[in-house]
């Protein structure tokens, strides 16, 4: 496990030392932890000049001052940078310093502009300020907290609620926008006195005062024209090299990696990149399903036509212990901004376990939000009200849940026109705003759960800003431009090219063009016709059930007690939003029906970060 709290410009007073008082702080993050995981190790480091510093928790290391995967600091006679994170490229080996050379030789647009999944806090304790600065996607955003010309950072509410300036004040609109949306829309936090980290901007603290600057996200800059098909075909050669690169320097100094694998077209990808650069022998494919599952079979063919070995298991079934456990320790390091349902599965090991590389974010360069045919509106003026209005019917929940009051579901609107607003003020391009949306919102926040998971030590080639900067210069619409995936299996894995996608689409048809286009249109429709009528004569009943359905029944079933205690208890967010005849009605059709799993789940979410939370602040105040 891994925690950090941090804290600038400190009164002077007694009790308010920067070293008791980040030890107090820590000790009782660390005991909120110790309950979920190994007992963790506390380290202190001040900085007298500004009045602060940081506490760092991690796992026993095997050697005295040994770097944890996710941490790296420097401290230097003028600076001192704290990093959350990782850098890519050569700069992966020591992150901080690279954070600190880019700092001194550009200040904080340097930094925000490198290649990485990191934040950083970087200290000038000359200028005697405090900056917190993140990478363009924004999946590893610290948390702040402003009070009394303090600034508390830490990528962990919780650990922010520990030093009793933080209190539990839980933001209706941002829960509401978990139920109904699966994450909360602009990553507005569960607590309403806490702002989120943005990659569109970074803090400095000077003096007491917090200043909020722009930071240069590199999007959209000379960009390629739609003609220039030379252009474009350089330019995903540009990208594929650079993913390369990338997965080379992941996988430095590993004895084995995994490589995770489904039959999705972006796990193919990256491990056709994994399988150009590491061994075969040293190389293990693993999927998660049933043995006669679409991804399992698919998987091991894939497997074989490299030589690699391929294990798959089984969604493991957790006990109401373990699920209580799992669901605190995702909601601590999620914030509570994550689904339960990821809880109904195997308690984490921090064993140590081989690096595992995976296909996280690829639907940017496939147009995750147009992709389908009649997915949304093809209007030639749009505004974000269109958008805002596309996205909450994709939702459905919205409508299909009944609030006590109106506010919250309105507020959750009003964020989400937010965000487009400022993604059109970007680019006026439709496809340009979709893209955005799911890059910074869906992938950036959504999908952070391999970010901010300590004991996940994965690598997506696609989660690279230097990537992302260069797709964003193809022509608009990229999804339909860019045929990257196609282009690494080709070159990479040829004979993979011609197994189906998730039984429906092609990657030969990946790319611009108007014959791929509707090709890839009729395989997805035909794909879809094909599976209704298997399922109208039946042959469905053959297949085993998916991980979901698994979950379902374990909601349904052994969990279904613990989730009614925890959902109707009388200052439950639940009860307090949909009221408690409504919640047990959910909970009552779920039991008979199955039919609820992401809303429960997202609510138990929700819950468990307000217990955690709340009992924190006890424990705090009692100090």
């Amino acid at each position: 496990m891994i925690s950090f709290i941090a804290a600038f410009n400190l009164p002077d007073a007694s009790d308010r030392d920067p070293g008791a008082f980040l030890r107090r702080a820590a000790r009782l993050v660390g005991e909120r932890m110790s309950s979920m995981g190994p007992e963790p190790r506390m380290t202190v480091e001040v900085l007298p000049e500004v009045g602060g510093g940081w506490a760092l928790l991690t796992p026993e290391t095997p050697e005295p001052g040994a770097r944890h995967a996710l941490l790296d600091q420097v401290v230097t006679d003028t600076h001192a940078v704290l990093l959350f994170g990782e850098l890519q490229g050569e700069s992966r080996a020591a992150p901080a310093r690279a954070v600190l050379r880019a700092w001194t030789s550009g200040g904080g647009d340097a930094v925000a502009a490198l290649d990485g999944n990191f934040s950083a806090i970087v200290v000038d304790r000359a200028e005697r300020t405090a900056s917190v600065i993140s990478d363009l996607l924004g999946r590893r955003a610290l948390r702040t907290l402003h009070a009394d010309g303090v600034l508390y950072v830490s990528p962990h509410d919780v650990a922010l609620v520990a030093t009793g300036a933080c209190p539990v004040e839980i933001d209706h609109a941002s829960a509401c926008s978990i139920i109904t949306a699966d994450w909360s829309i602009g990553g507005r936090p569960l607590l309403a006195r806490v702002e989120p980290g943005d990659p569109a901007r970074w803090l400095r603290l000077r003096g007491g005062r917090l200043e909020r600057l722009p930071a240069p996200l590199g999007l959209f800059e000379r960009r390629i024209d739609a003609r220039d098909a030379a252009a474009v075909r350089e330019r995903i050669d540009r990208i594929v090299d650079t993913m390369r690169e990338n997965t080379r320097f992941a996988a430095a100094g590993s004895d084995t990696v995994r490589a995770d694998l489904t039959a999705g077209i972006d796990s193919r990808a990256a491990f056709a990149l994994v399988a150009s650069i590491v061994p075969a022998e040293r190389i293990v494919a693993k999927t998660t399903g049933a043995t006669d599952s679409l991804d399992v079979r698919v998987a091991r063919r894939i497997a074989a036509l490299v030589g690699v070995r391929h294990e798959h298991r089984e969604l493991d079934l957790p006990v109401h212990d373990d699920f209580s456990r799992h669901a605190d320790l995702i909601a601590f390091h999620m914030n509570g901004d994550s689904s339960a349902k990821r809880a109904i599965d195997r308690y984490p090991s921090w064993d140590d376990r081989p690096l595992g590389f995976e296909g996280g974010g690829g639907e940017i360069f496939r147009g995750y939000y147009y992709a389908r045919p009649g997915q949304y509106t093809r209007v030639a003026r749009a505004d974000a009200d269109d958008v805002t209005a596309f996205f909450v019917r994709k939702w459905r929940r919205p409508t299909a849940l009944s609030f006590r009051s109106p506010d919250p579901l309105a507020a959750v609107r009003e964020r989400t026109r937010s965000v487009v607003e400022a993604m059109f003020r970007r680019s006026p391009d439709l496809h340009d705003v979709l893209d955005q949306f799911y890059l910074f919102e869906r992938y950036g926040r959504w999908g952070a759960i391999t970010s901010r998971f300590a004991w996940w030590k994965t690598f997506s080639p696609y989660a690279s800003p230097s990537v992302v900067r260069l797709a964003f210069g193809l022509p608009s619409p990229i999804g339909t431009h860019a045929g990257l995936h196609d282009a690494i299996v080709r070159r990479f894995l040829p004979s993979a090219r011609g197994i189906l996608v998730n039984d429906n689409s092609l990657l030969p048809l990946q790319g611009p063009g108007l014959t791929r286009l509707l090709a890839r249109d009729l395989l997805y429709v035909t794909g879809e016709l094909w599976r209704a009528a298997s399922a109208w004569r039946g042959r469905s009943g053959k297949k085993r059930r998916s991980a979901d359905a698994m979950r379902a029944d374990m909601l349904a079933g052994p969990l279904h007690d613990h989730a009614r205690d925890v959902l109707l208890s009388r200052d439950s967010i639940a009860v307090d939003l949909l009221g408690h005849e409504p919640v047990a009605r959910l909970l009552d059709e779920h039991r008979a029906r199955r039919q609820h799993l992401e809303t429960l789940c997202n609510l138990l979410g929700i819950e468990h970060f307000r217990r955690l939370a709340t009992s924190t602040a006890a424990a705090a105040s009692s100090r």
